[in-house]
């Protein structure tokens, strides 16, 4: 173990686990009921003493729209003194979802981040670049914590400007990429367009997230550029980016802290709480933040509960399988229902990277590459998804690119 990590929660046993969800949600809950007008109020009428972790369900939901309303910080937990950051969820419309947190909550933010780094291997000596945004968005700051708390060299160099990072990649010795899943992917374009081969570049390990990538994509950048991928989730409501998970080596899904974080999965239109391989809408409540642990958050996120067993790497938290995508984001067309994660699947099957899916009365794939796919590619969509959409094939260079989450569905 690197002498800047402690044993930090990842091999609990399943005893120690349920012990501590136990008394941080008991903890948790006169925490807020105390101080949150916000919470005193949804608790109304519920004796809390009567709430466990397996009895979480009789409490309700907590939701986006709610912590919109709760502009600025009517539901915040502590005083104005005691907040020493905010950061902001994502969102474009209506209120801003703020996220204020003490000391303590970045230090639980930065401790989380540290298992993700010791799972991955990561040390003092490698060369750390973060290319999420730093700002209102918590992007890059997550990352920064962990690398800075290691004393790894930390190129704090945010979005864009892609020939420059590539240039920090080989002028510095890059062995750690900090990215959005679809980052690498425009990274290996541009490389390749200066003629220079990804491969060639220096970079060993990446964490990518901020947004749903497949196991084709998974395989596509680590044959483009010969590194190990980690996905690593996590959402500002609960602290930011690798707060809530991570994956470990055998990469079977996303090992969950439930020492911090309870996590159900829900039916998204009744609210009923589903059975392991069951997919659904996943709804935290974090058990061991200060400012506003937020109680049955409905995240959004799509996913299933893979195991609640001992995984063979030796980590006991409950697997939840790679989240799929937002609810939200799902398309219903003649019936069928699906993700973009879906159609990136199949079109990550033949090579292709760069698409964009619009959706109106009828649903139109365009993607770049050759024309002679279309075929092939309409009868996996027919045969996998039980959609038969337009596909139109683009020259290269068609589609817009993107430094940061990628857009790739356009509703008409």
């Amino acid at each position: 173990m690197h002498p800047f990590y402690v044993n930090n929660g990842i091999y609990l046993r399943r005893e120690e686990i349920e012990e501590i969800k136990r008394k941080r949600l008991r903890n948790t809950l006169k925490h807020v009921y105390e101080n949150s007008e916000f919470y005193r109020r949804k608790f109304d009428g519920i004796d809390l003493d009567k709430i466990t972790p397996e009895t979480i369900s009789k409490l309700p939901f907590t939701t986006k729209q709610e912590l919109r309303s709760a502009y600025p910080l009517k539901a915040s937990c502590v005083p104005k003194e005691k907040i020493v950051r905010i950061h902001m969820s994502g969102g474009t419309t209506g209120e801003p979802v703020i996220i204020p947190y003490t000391r303590k909550d970045v230090e639980q933010w930065k401790e989380m981040m540290l298992r993700a780094f010791e799972i991955a291997g990561i040390t003092s000596r490698d060369v750390i670049q973060i290319t999420p945004a730093f700002g209102l968005w918590n992007g890059g700051f997550g990352f920064h914590f962990a690398a800075d708390a290691i004393n790894a060299f930390v190129i704090p160099i945010g979005p864009g400007n892609t020939r420059n990072q590539i240039r920090f990649m080989l002028d510095f010795g890059v062995t750690v990429l900090c990215a959005t899943a679809s980052y690498p992917l425009r990274i290996a374009e541009v490389a390749e367009e200066l003629g220079i081969r990804p491969s060639d570049l220096p970079v060993e390990k990446m964490l990518l997230g901020a947004e749903p990538w497949s196991d084709e994509t998974r395989k596509r950048i680590e044959e483009i550029f010969n590194a190990r991928t980690y996905d690593i989730p996590g959402l500002t409501e609960m602290g930011g980016v690798g707060s809530v998970g991570f994956e470990c080596p055998l990469r079977k899904g996303l090992h969950m802290w439930e020492d911090n974080y309870i996590v159900e999965v829900i039916d998204p239109k009744t609210g009923e709480v589903l059975d392991e391989g069951e997919e659904g809408e996943v709804v935290y409540t974090a058990i061991n933040r200060e400012a506003m642990p937020l109680i049955r958050y409905r995240s959004g996120e799509v996913s299933e509960i893979v195991s609640k067993e001992r995984c063979e790497c030796g980590i006991e938290h409950i697997t939840l399988k790679r989240i799929k995508g937002r609810t939200d984001d799902m398309i219903i067309h003649s019936g069928a229902k699906f993700y973009p994660s879906d159609v990136e699947r199949i079109l990550s099957g033949y090579g292709i990277m760069h698409y964009k899916i619009e959706v109106g009365s009828e649903v139109r794939v365009l993607f770049e590459g050759d024309s002679k796919l279309i075929a092939k590619i309409s009868k996996d969509f027919r045969e996998f998804i039980g959609i038969n959409p337009e596909i139109v094939a683009l020259p290269k260079g068609t589609l817009e690119r993107f430094e940061g989450k990628a857009k790739r569905v356009v509703r008409i």
